[in-house]
This record gives structure tokens, sequence and C-alpha cells, in this order.
């Protein structure tokens, strides 16, 4: 069975992830969850998942600096070195941070890590020290991590110009229950009723935000929108807990709006809520994709929403957004989508929300699971096949042996390095075997070096392999490396026409003189010490293959045939 660690804190676990980790379930996988604590919502997440899910407490904070992180460092060292795990899930800054350092030892042999970012918190407009704290962190721990999933279109363009994780993927966020949040959840009758509840009365306009009473979710903004409004028929709720609830409450009562704007607290009746509200607010300083505005706009509710990544990504043009510190521009949107309709808007955004549904949203996550597992089982059990350790170092060539391929060029230079722990593996047949098969006992390489022979899985031993090795004397135009490219493997390439279309020397890999023995080293020691750039190398060699797909190809030779007509 394979196994997968989901990591959060116990309030993102509960409230986004078990519709995803669920689902994993229902497909076969072994589920284990590692949380922090941050609300008291072990209880429930304990009752959610029930007995078939192992559910582990870590002592983490969301604070960076907090010395106690390194307790649930070390918890988390633990829970992984038990646990075997084929893939691991994480979430969120500093538990992000933590497990991806705690997880270091195993992906030595094998495991897999994938990092959901549900909102870099370095983005355009951050404040200068979120850039000086967390981009840098990020970046380094990229190193460390096989597959980055950005949920917002910021991020993903960032992170794949930015970061070194070998795969950069974009899934349009953690999804919308579009089976609670849709446009008829709930009859005029009970709107009525719920209303009343509320202690709105017959005229009175309902405005809505959902979110933590926190600084990032700037509710403050809105509060005083409405001073500068000072309409009694407009009503405020916001629903949440959180820090800056005594605060809230004195400005409250400071602008003298105790009978316009009202703290519900935590609510689990959010479908009701939207279905009731005359206007969804989300005055955000900064969001991932905020899955609050998703619900809103599920439910066909008019909505506004200060103008940052991530609301950009679900409204559908720019009427409907202000800036999140702009008090009178907010107020002004409130004036103006109160008194007139916005119908169209509505059912744009209600249109594009069908992107985000739970349902795809869950199937691109066990894709991006299922991938990722796969292509573990798939490396180790072709490492096992060949005797070669899981934690090894894998050079890879494909190629007739012959002169024109020289791959003896890299064996001469595995001789000089004498490397710990690097394989060299050569896919191919050819009259040099048994030249090649002499050198090699001669330097007592018999066990690092490995002729393959002719094979019919080259994509399965990219798979297996940390870097392509091509030091061919001449080429017309290289398919092998062009395979691995494909497959995301750097590459040290000759430095030759039929290479030079598509390599070059420090965004592929490296380019060498292929008769010199002494920049081939040079090349293998970089990329042996150097993950970062063989991270960089990867993202950039999936980018360049697309340009030299067989569809591409295909359509050209089709143009210059019908051209000759």
């Amino acid at each position: 069975m394979r196994r997968v660690l989901v990591t959060s804190t116990n309030t993102s676990m509960h409230e986004f992830l078990l519709p995803h980790i669920k689902c994993l379930i229902e497909n076969g996988y072994v589920v284990e969850i590692a949380c922090s604590h941050v609300a008291g919502r072990f209880e429930q997440l304990n009752e959610a998942v029930g007995e078939e899910v192992k559910v582990h407490r870590v002592n983490l904070y969301r604070s960076p600096v907090r010395i106690g992180n390194l307790k649930g460092l070390r918890e988390l060292r633990q829970i992984i070195r038990d646990g075997h795990f084929d893939l691991i899930w994480t979430n969120e800054p500093v538990m992000g941070v933590m497990t991806r350092l705690a997880a270091i030892p195993a992906r030595r042999t094998g495991t897999k890590v994938l990092y959901m970012a549900h909102g870099f918190h370095f983005f355009h407009g951050a404040p200068l020290k979120n850039w000086l704290l967390y981009y840098p962190v990020e970046k380094i721990m990229s190193v460390w991590t096989d597959i980055l999933v950005t949920i917002n279109q910021e991020d993903y363009a960032l992170a794949k110009k930015k970061m070194h994780a070998k795969q950069v993927e974009y899934i349009p966020g953690i999804g919308v229950d579009t089976n609670r949040f849709f446009p008829d959840a709930v009859t005029e009758g009970k709107k009525d009723a719920i209303r009343r509840s509320l202690g709105l009365e017959r005229g009175d306009k309902m405005l809505l935000s959902v979110g933590e009473l926190i600084p990032r979710k700037n509710h403050e903004v809105v509060i005083r929108a409405l001073a500068e409004l000072r309409a009694p028929s407009i009503k405020y709720y916001i629903c949440g807990e959180g820090e800056l609830r005594p605060e809230l409450e004195a400005l409250i009562e400071k602008l003298g709006l105790e009978g316009s704007v009202f703290l519900l607290g935590y609510r689990e009746d959010i479908p009701q809520l939207c279905a009731c509200a005359d206007l969804f607010i989300m005055p955000s300083l900064q969001e991932g994709l905020p899955v609050a505005l998703m619900e809103a706009l599920a439910s066909k509710t008019p909505a506004i929403c200060a103008n940052i990544r991530g609301n950009t990504d679900l409204i559908a043009g720019k009427n409907a957004l202000f800036e999140c510190r702009d008090v009178s521009g907010a107020a002004a949107k409130i004036t103006e989508y109160l008194t007139e309709p916005h119908d169209d808007e509505v059912e744009r955004n209600y249109e594009n929300i069908k992107r985000f549904d739970l349902e795809s949203v869950k199937e691109s996550v066990k894709k991006l699971a299922g991938g990722g597992i796969h292509r573990v089982y798939r490396a180790q059990e072709l490492r096992r096949s060949l005797d070669i350790p899981l934690d090894a170092f894998v050079l890879l060539s494909v190629g007739e042996l012959q002169e024109r391929k020289n791959h003896i060029v890299a064996i001469e230079a595995l001789h000089q390095l004498n490397l710990p722990n690097v394989y060299y593996i050569i896919a191919g047949r050819g009259e040099l075997k048994d030249k090649y098969e002499k050198l090699i006992a001669q330097y007592g390489m018999n066990g690092t070096v490995r002729l393959l022979g002719y094979r019919n899985d080259i994509d399965q031993l990219c798979a297996a392999a940390d870097c392509f090795v091509h030091p061919s004397i001449r080429e017309g135009f290289g398919i092998a490396p062009m395979e691995a490219m494909v497959s995301g493997l750097p590459l040290i390439t000759a430095d030759i026409n039929g290479m030079k279309d598509y390599t070059k020397d420090g965004v592929t890999g490296c380019c060498v003189d292929p008769r010199s023995v002494e920049e081939v080293c040079t090349a293998i020691t970089r990329m042996y010490e150097d993950p970062a750039f063989r991270s960089e190398c990867s993202r950039n060699n999936r980018e360049i293959a697309k340009k030299y797909g067989i569809d591409i190809s295909k359509k050209e030779v089709l143009n210059i045939i019908n051209g000759v007509w």
C-alpha cells in the first residue's frame, strides 16, 4: 500500500484538507496526518477522520521565530522516520519548512515531498520585511521540494521563475464544495427566518464577511467605511474568531456602530448566511486563493473585494475591486453594489467559479499525489533491479557503444573523481562493448558503471536517474537528451552543433568540450554537489522540451509538405 503523510495546522486540516485526505483513502492510499495546534480542533479532527487515519500532534507555532519549533522539528523527524512514507504532502509556511527539513533523510531513500503554497507571504505589494524574511527561506527550502504546488497565477509565475523545486504545478485552489454552496441552497422562507434571527428588518441590507479576526483579514477597513456611510439600514456581519476581537469591539463602540456591525464568531452555517446576504465583502490584505470568497460566488451572492492576488483570480472583471486600505473606496463600492444591480457580473462570477469545484480539484490533487508516488515506485523498483542504492547519485547515458557517442570520457572522469555512491548506467549496444568492459574492470568500476545493452524503458531509466550525460563528438539533433529533458533531467552535454540548438550552459545543465576529461569532471562535480542547480536545470528543461514536442514537429512537417503544392 502506498503511504502518504499530510502535514498542516489543525485548522487548515479540518477546514480545507479533509476532503482530499478522504479522496486519497478512497483511492487506495494509507494516509497519516501531522498537525500543529492552532485552534481547539483536534477532537473534531479525530472524529472526522475516524480510526483509519492516524493523527499526530506536533509542537509547532505559526511564528517562525519561536524556539519551541525545534521540538516540533524533532517530532516530525521521528514521525517520518517511523512512517516509511512514499509521499509527504506539507502545507503552510512554518509547517512546510519544518516538514521539509525533517524529510531530508527520507528523500535520500526515495520519499517525495510535495509542498502546497496556499499563498506566498511575498507578493506584489507585500511589505519589504516579507520579502526579506519569507522569500529567501522559501527559495532555499525549494531545493528540498520535489513538487511545488501553487493555487494562484501570481505565485505560479514566481515559483516557475525563481524556485528550485523539481516540478512546479498550478491547481485552482483547494476547492469549493458546490454541493453545499449553490444559488438555491436556502428557500425564500428560510432566508426570511435567518435574517430575522440576525436582527434584520424588512428593507435592511446585509453585508457579510468570513475570516479570522486577525490583521491580515482587514475587517477594520469595512467597519470604518460604514462609519463614513452612516446608513442605519446597512448591517455588517463578520464570521470568525481571532486575536483582534477586543480591538474590533472597541472600534465598533468608538465609532458608534454597535447596532450596525456584529461579530458572529465561528459559524457552521456559512452556506445559509451567504444565501441571505445582499453583499459579500473580502477586504483582506493578503490571500492565497480565498475559499470564503469562492463560496460566496458559488452562492451567486454579489461580492466586492480588495484588489489583491488570489481575489483577482476569482472575480470576473475589475469593477468589484477596491484598494485594501482605501476606506472611502470601500464605502463607494458598498454604496454602488447595494443600489445598482450587477446581475451579469454575478453570473460571470458563478460560471468562473465552476473551475474551482472541489471534485475537480480533488482529481488534480489525486493526480499530483499519484504521479509523484508512481514515479517514486518506478524509480525505486528500477534501482533495485539494477542493484543500485536508493540514495545513490545516478548518471545516465543513452546511445550506441561507438566512438562518436564518446561514453569513454565520462568513464575516465568518474575514475578520476572517485566520488562516493555515484553510479553511471549506459543504455546501448555496439562495437566498443568489449573495450568498455575491459576499461571498467581495469579501473575497478564493475559495480558502479553498468552497460545495460539495448533498452526499451528509457522513460523509466530517466525517472531513476539524477543527471543525463551526452558527451557525443558529433550529432545531427540529439533525441536522447531531448527525451531526458522531457523527464526533467539536468544535462551534461557536449558543446557541439546539433546540441547547441536547445542546450545552454548553466540553463539546461553543463555544456562541455567532449574531448576534455577535466571539463567533464567539473560538470559532474557541480551536478553532484549542487542540488539547487540541478533543480533549476530540471525545471528549465521541461519548459524547453515543450517546444520540440512530436505534435509541433508533425504540424511543421505537414506545413512544409502542404507548401510544396
